[in-house]
């Protein structure tokens, strides 16, 4: 079916939202075993990582940079990243997607591209339109024979473009420069078989945006019917990154570009509309002219707080930070 004959179902009504107004105070510094490929371009531009589990043992892990066109496996041991096996998501070198988000659910990892123009060019990135997911066995090893060298098995889709550019409000910044408040995602969570993205950019009047899709029709035919969720994450500020929860899906706000935004922790639910700041991260002072890139679940059990990591856009290596999170 023609991309412009692709369905949506706008769902603008706001989010109400409940406030805890707290400051999350880091509980633990990570480590990292080595360091992440292939090079300094890359391990400075980590933007999104996600396991097979949101409990121990950490074995397979999935981490992305939007510098390349590969992702990589890592373990957790204790307090520290375990660097794994590199895979590549697209077999050509030319372009760059631009990879700024990483998930896991019912076997397969996603990896989304910012679906937006260059930031450094101010150009149009057409390889950046992309969102890629590749199956797992149960040992969280690829099902295909991927490699550093061989995409095979990992699938691409860009039908997600067209979706955008018709959406109601989202749509109006589409293929425009960040710096004036374009398109770019940031965050994927996909959660049931259902899609959910986290737009950096636009911010509305105080809101911030998700849309939502059912994972199989993005990397089918069926129609793509896509819902979109405006927040009231505050002004200037959007998303950094998306987690799935028991409870719904854990949102990392902060600034759209270089504004004094404190990076903040949601909780959302897209059945209920329910929209909780569950509280502010007080960033470590080695990473406050950084920005929080990564949001990684490590405990999602009922009754105690998350556990998450958190990881940034500039320190080698991501500068991994674990916080806990009230419910």
């Amino acid at each position: 079916m023609p991309l412009a004959r692709i369905v949506l179902a706008a769902l603008l009504a706001l989010a109400p939202l409940q406030v805890h107004g707290e400051t999350l105070q880091p509980v633990a510094a990570w480590s990292v075993q080595g360091d992440f490929e292939k090079n300094d371009e890359a391990r400075t531009n980590l933007s999104g990582a996600a396991c097979t589990t949101h409990t121990p043992p950490f074995h397979s892990c999935l981490i992305v940079n939007d510098q390349k066109n590969y992702a990589q496996f890592f373990s957790i041991d204790g307090t520290r990243l375990v660097p794994g096996a590199v895979v590549r998501l697209r077999e050509s070198d030319d372009g760059d997607p631009d990879l700024e988000g990483a998930a896991f659910d019912r076997g397969f990892f996603y990896a989304i591209g910012s679906h937006g123009r260059s930031r450094w060019a101010n150009k149009p990135n057409d390889t950046s339109y992309a969102v890629f997911r590749f199956a797992v066995g149960r040992n969280g090893k690829p099902r295909a024979a991927m490699s550093e060298d061989r995409a095979a098995g990992a699938q691409f889709s860009a039908r997600l473009r067209a979706a955008i550019r018709d959406a109601r409000h989202v749509g109006d910044f589409y293929d425009k420069p960040l710096g004036q408040n374009g398109v770019n995602i940031e965050g994927i969570a996909v959660q049931g078989g259902r899609m959910h993205l986290g737009f950096r950019g636009p911010s509305v009047e105080g809101q911030g945006f998700i849309v939502s899709v059912e994972a199989d029709a993005v990397f089918g035919r069926k129609k793509l019917r896509a819902a979109v969720h405006a927040l009231p994450l505050g002004d200037t500020t959007g998303i950094r990154d998306l987690a799935a929860v028991r409870d719904g899906v854990l949102i990392l706000s902060g600034p759209v570009n270089d504004q004094a935004v404190t990076p903040a922790v949601f909780l959302w639910n897209e059945k209920t509309g329910v929209l909780k700041k569950l509280g502010e991260l007080a960033i470590p002072e080695g990473y406050r002219k950084h920005k929080a890139e990564t949001l990684l679940v490590l405990r999602d059990e009922k009754r105690k707080p998350y556990r998450v990591l958190v990881m940034f856009d500039g320190p080698a290596n991501g500068g991994p930070t674990e916080y806990e999170i009230p419910r």
